[in-house]
């Protein structure tokens, strides 16, 4: 908790003038905007595809913006590094951040991962409500998208800086508790890298956040295999709109079952990732070592999570459209071939 300045050793140099850890840092930028790119994509077609239901179209669409909001601070972290690396690499000791500096690329990389955990969990009581509720859910339209968002969104107050910050989709609340009583005195040779004070707090919240990521998977596969039960029983009603909306129930969930997986898959890394740097375990890696597994292990975590969302999104809304369009292929073709029975009936009669 030094308040001068900390310089970089031989060996942090060593690992800024590593070619290995520059070709890195550009790869994590290419994830970086090639996320972003998939996020604008995926937000396009939510707002003009009609084929899920708008409470989970608007679920999705702000854990996409928390997936921009933790992409754009990944971004900017990277672009930190590299400036270092091309220009101030004669000047070792203006190498480290101060941990305050850092606070709201820090803050935003936290919030991004929480916004879309909470956001999981609102698609997840959505899922419940609507499969509870197959009559009255659908006519709400937006409405439980807006309530059930309303309970992941909180605006604190620092008490000494009286800074108020409103970030949608995402609960402030617990990257406050996550940094709770952390003077951020600290020096960290990236902005990525957690102050000691907070690591064992923020490797909790990952604990949790997995724990809660299985819970919704279960939960989602039993709604699923509801949900199946539910659209088979209307498919033999004669009631258009109840085979409708059991249909769009059960392509819904099926969006949200494939969109969970991705949390199951990257959180565990992520955890493990930051147990193997918290200081306990840092001092048997090198600093190119530790670099290396920084700009590398996140481009197969949340980064590669912010990737495969949008991606998901996009193949999931692409596979039930011509899903439907061959279902309706059936019917056009069913009903063709009735009308030309009933039209050879009528002619034999005449």
């Amino acid at each position: 908790m030094s308040e001068a300045p900390v310089c970089a050793s031989d060996q942090q140099m060593e690992m800024y003038n590593s070619h290995i850890y520059t070709c890195a840092l550009f790869f994590n930028m290419f994830i970086g905007f090639t996320s972003i790119i998939l996020i604008v994509f995926a937000i396009r077609k939510l707002l003009v595809e009609s084929i899920i239901n708008v409470s989970t179209r608007m679920f999705l669409i702000l854990g996409l913006l928390c997936c921009t909001l933790h992409q754009t601070a990944y971004i900017v972290l990277r672009v930190q590094v590299i400036y270092q690396i091309f220009f101030k690499l004669d000047q070792p000791c203006k190498l480290y951040y101060k941990a305050y500096d850092c606070k709201y690329v820090t803050f935003s990389l936290v919030a991004g991962n929480t916004g879309m955990i909470f956001i999981q969990s609102a698609m997840t009581i959505d899922r419940i409500l609507v499969t509870a509720f197959t009559k009255l859910w659908p006519k709400l339209k937006y409405w439980p998208g807006v309530i059930l968002s309303g309970f992941m969104v909180s605006q604190e107050k620092q008490q000494r800086r009286q800074i108020s910050i409103f970030q949608i989709g995402c609960n402030y609340t617990n990257v406050q508790l996550i940094f709770w009583n952390d003077p951020l005195t600290d020096y960290v040779p990236t902005c990525g890298q957690f102050p000691p004070n907070s690591v064992a707090r923020f490797q909790k919240f990952l604990e949790i956040a997995l724990y809660m990521s299985i819970a919704h998977m279960i939960i989602n596969v039993i709604i699923l295999y509801i949900n199946v039960v539910q659209n088979r029983r209307q498919s033999q009603t004669f009631d258009v709109n109840e085979r409708y909306q059991s249909r769009e129930t059960l392509k819904s969930t099926q969006a949200i079952f494939f969109l969970s997986i991705v949390p199951i898959l990257c959180l565990p890394s992520l955890y493990n990732f930051h147990k193997t740097l918290s200081p306990k375990y840092q001092h048997s890696l090198t600093p190119l070592q530790a670099g290396l597994a920084l700009a590398l292990s996140l481009c197969e975590t949340t980064p590669y999570a912010c990737v495969a969302i949008p991606s998901l999104i996009l193949f999931t809304l692409c596979y039930i459209r011509n899903q439907r369009h061959r279902k309706y292929k059936c019917i056009e073709i069913t009903d063709r071939n009735w009308r030309r029975v009933y039209e050879k009936n009528t002619e034999d009669m005449e």
